[in-house]
């Protein structure tokens, strides 16, 4: 029996640099960046004071269905859902158990030992508990000391608020770390595949540029602390990395049963062909010096996608410019599609110029890897300027580039060893 082939019809993202999807790629190609110091909270005293933040208004609707749209990372979510159904042409209808959402919402909610302190002190001296709702409370949570400025934090809302987009009864959150976004990319996949829906919309979303993730982040010593010139801390495969730079957005992909899109007439953007996940689970944060999982992620995506290292014309790496992960993956890269191969395969890191956006990177560079396809043009790694002869394969150093791109892998690989890469193609008609 022939598989059931997944293509993608609708994209949308709120990114530092912009909510036009289109305007974004023509930044990109010209290897702007666009990170800085933090304006969002004063930073001063932190070890990292650089990020990248949204400093542009995002409208959204003030709420979807029962769920309030009251705060950034919900509007970026909203925001970034509704511009991928507009260009997918899709709004609710249908079937709602053929529909289904799966979104990786970031940093989720925060201990309820940081909440309960804050619940306590609004809500229990109230002589009915029970008299204020949730509407009333993240308010509340968003002016106390404690949690101020730490709306990123609830996104218990934001999967229910996107079924309600879509029209769709199956809806679940994943959480895999900075793996995240390409999981929810595979299981949508998975799911249109095994014919359960014919359409599912996969996003994901963090805003972790914020007063208790920036310094928690540093502890583990993942960030950079080039906070003098932040338009060049991110520097993937470069000798001076010396960590990521922590970003807030939200992005969002529509994924179709092939034969759903044409029966429909929609415009395909891309194939999704083929998925592989792993977890080599070495460190708490650290990836396999040998690029183990990471390796086993590719090699099971390219089997799944029956494509042959020969045919892959272009990687998004994970390339975080962290000293661990990068020389990790460029030693599973060699491992995956073999040394020679390796060194003929361009690979770019698109988080140069956005920063890391954690549990939206994955599905942030796959729109980007669509376009890359789309327009025959390679994205640059910026900022590379010291080779490291650890990380010596061809990063598109610093200027995008002309190329016949028509399959492409993209890597996202998270903290605990949780690996997934897929295999993208150009939709040719």
């Amino acid at each position: 029996m022939e598989r059931r082939r997944v293509v993608i019809t609708g994209t949308g993202m709120v990114i530092p640099h912009g909510r036009d999807v289109e305007d974004v790629w023509r930044q990109i190609q010209a290897g702007q960046g666009k990170l800085h110091r933090i304006q969002g909270f004063d930073p001063v005293d932190m070890p990292t004071q650089i990020g990248g933040e949204v400093l542009y208004p995002v409208a959204t609707p003030d709420e979807v269905g029962p769920y309030p749209v009251d705060s950034d990372a919900l509007r970026y979510t909203v925001a970034s859902a509704q511009d991928a159904l507009a260009q997918a042409g899709l709004g609710r209808g249908g079937d709602p158990d053929r529909r289904a959402v799966m979104c990786a919402t970031g940093i989720g909610p925060a201990s309820l030992e940081l909440f309960g302190e804050v619940a306590v002190r609004h809500f229990a001296p109230e002589d009915d508990p029970y008299a204020d709702d949730l509407a009333g409370f993240y308010p509340a949570m968003q002016r106390d000391p404690v949690t101020e400025g730490l709306d990123g934090f609830y996104l218990d809302t934001a999967t229910p608020a996107l079924a309600v987009l879509l029209g769709a009864a199956r809806a679940y959150n994943t959480a895999s770390a900075c793996a995240s976004g390409s999981h929810v990319l595979a299981d949508a996949a998975q799911a249109i595949r095994r014919g359960e829906v014919d359409v599912a919309l996969a996003a994901g979303v963090c805003t972790a540029v914020n007063r208790a993730m920036i310094p928690g982040f540093s502890v583990l010593q993942a960030l950079s602390r080039h906070n003098e010139a932040p338009e060049k801390a991110s520097r993937p495969f470069d000798a001076e990395r010396d960590g990521f730079v922590m970003s807030n957005g939200a992005s969002a992909l529509v994924l179709e049963g092939l034969d759903h899109a044409l029966a429909r007439g929609a415009r395909i953007l891309g194939e999704l062909v083929g998925w592989g996940w792993s977890t080599d689970s070495y460190r708490l944060t650290d990836p396999h010096p040998e690029g183990v999982g990471m390796a086993q992620a590719m090699g099971r995506a390219l089997a799944d996608a029956a494509v042959d290292p020969d045919q892959v014309d272009y990687i998004n790496a994970h390339g975080t410019s962290t000293a661990y992960n990068d020389a990790a993956e460029t030693l599973a890269i060699k491992k995956a599609f073999g040394t020679d191969r390796a060194y003929h395969v361009p690979v770019s890191s698109t988080k140069s110029m956005f920063g890391h956006l954690i549990h939206a990177a994955g599905t942030t560079e796959a729109i980007v890897t669509l376009l890359a396809m789309r327009d025959g043009v390679l994205p640059p790694t910026i900022n590379y300027e010291h080779p490291d002869p650890r990380c010596d394969l061809d990063y598109v150093p610093n200027r995008s580039r002309r190329a016949d791109a028509r399959t492409s892998v993209s890597n996202s690989f998270g903290f605990g060893g949780q690996n997934v890469s897929l295999v993208l193609k150009r939709w040719d008609g």
